[in-house]
């Protein structure tokens, strides 16, 4: 617990001298410094740190004792203020409050990268995104925490202070090595340097930093190419085709994601449709929904095979599952249908590349069912656009490097269009 003392450098001085403080925060952090306070030594009581009552200094004792047990108030108070800094934070705010205190500085109304990033942490879990109207979801803000961990952890590991000013391109070059050690893989330090630049650009905003060094063509978030598979109409199939009648658990993870093949819906909202969702127009039947990461409105046709999952549930989607459960009984339901196909996966973990194999069906996630859903509909002849209009990608470009569709698999696509098949009479 952090205390205030007040004491006399030369006890045996024979002249007025100043009175100091010391302040204790830990066994290893403590502030020693000047009041603007005198007395002579004969007049000080060490034990009980204050001035004696004594006739000779009674026109200026209660003055003092009064400003020193105010000092020990303001002192004790601030501390209390500080309780979400970090220990050396602590101690940096104190030094300058003192001196405020005093009168050798003017308030500072600058923020630190810690406390403004703290700061702007919490006020993110109100903010509200403008496209979509929505508040940031937990996971960002747990992203932004994660960074901010790591960035101390740094801190204290390579003795390397965090300050606006600091965050240039010698630290980048030392936080993607640090990061790298922890083995890292290239995606997961691109995900930190993306939060830490939103910290950056959000006090560049606040005219809090002036050092954008961030903004450099160096200062690049690193990615690497994923692997991501999907599963064509035969392999849905025989996941389709088995009979999980007898495990409740697997059956209602299948049936999800087979939804989520045939509709192109995110798990966040294929795994909450209702009965509610489902409408009729001009004799077809379709899902509408609100997607919960854009807040738009989507109408989406209901496919002849999710027309026999909702007749198995009585009309009804399955009931919602957990998302991690959905995943893990995945792992399973794709083993028992037999895709073992070897896909080689090569990564960057720890600043180096690595190979290695993996069966397909140790690769299936929830998010299988979107990819499997974009590129069966562009192999089946679906326009793109309105695959597009569906999935919600906003360019052609980024939509035909999501389902990973190779030139040669392109040039087969357009080979089966009339064009290419009429014949000049």
């Amino acid at each position: 617990m952090a205390s205030v003392k007040f004491l006399l450098r030369d006890k045996k001085a024979t002249k007025f001298v100043t009175i100091y403080f010391a302040i204790n925060l830990s066994a290893k952090s403590r502030i020693r410094g000047a009041t603007k306070l005198k007395i002579h030594p004969k007049y000080w009581d060490d034990k009980n740190q204050k001035v004696r009552n004594m006739s000779n200094v009674s026109k200026i004792k209660d003055n003092i004792n009064k400003k020193l047990s105010e000092f020990k108030s303001f002192v004790l108070k601030k501390i209390t203020e500080y309780d979400s800094y970090e220990a050396t934070e602590i101690e940096i705010q104190l030094k300058k409050d003192i001196d405020i205190y005093f009168g050798k500085k003017t308030i500072e109304k600058k923020l630190t990268f810690y406390t403004f990033s703290r700061q702007f942490i919490d006020q993110s879990k109100n903010r509200i995104i403008d496209s979509t109207g929505r508040t940031l979801s937990n996971r960002t803000i747990k992203e932004y925490e994660r960074t901010l961990d790591l960035l101390k952890d740094f801190e204290q590991k390579y003795s390397y202070p965090i300050t606006f000013e600091s965050i240039n391109m010698d630290f980048y070059g030392l936080f993607i090595e640090y990061l790298e050690s922890l083995d890292f893989s290239l995606n997961t330090i691109g995900k930190f340097i993306k939060q830490l630049k939103v910290f950056m650009n959000a006090a560049t905003e606040e005219n809090l930093n002036t050092n954008l060094s961030f903004q450099s063509k160096r200062f690049i978030k690193p990615s690497a190419k994923s692997t991501q598979v999907y599963l064509n109409e035969v392999e849905l199939k025989k996941i389709i085709d088995i009979d999980y009648s007898d495990d409740p658990t697997l059956n209602i993870a299948r049936d999800l994601f087979i939804i989520g093949a045939y509709t192109g819906l995110r798990v966040s909202d294929f795994n909450g449709l209702t009965k509610d969702n489902i409408h009729v127009s001009n004799g077809k039947r379709f899902f509408r929904i609100i997607v919960k990461k854009t807040n738009k409105y989507l109408p989406i046709p209901i496919h002849p095979i999710v027309e026999v999952i909702l007749k198995k549930n009585e009309g009804s989607p399955p009931k919602r599952m957990p998302e991690q459960h959905i995943n893990k009984a995945l792992k399973k339901i794709a083993a028992k249908a037999k895709l073992n196909e070897d896909i080689i996966i090569t990564k960057t973990k720890g600043g180096k590349e690595i190979t290695e194999s993996k069966k397909k069906h140790e690769l299936i996630t929830n998010h299988t069912s979107r990819r499997s859903f974009c590129t069966n509909a562009y192999f089946s002849g679906m326009p793109t656009l309105d695959i597009m209009a569906i999935s919600g990608h906003t360019s052609e470009k980024v939509f035909l490097n999501y389902i990973k569709i190779t030139d040669d698999e392109r040039a087969l696509k357009i080979s089966e269009n009339s064009f290419f098949k009429e014949k000049i009479k």
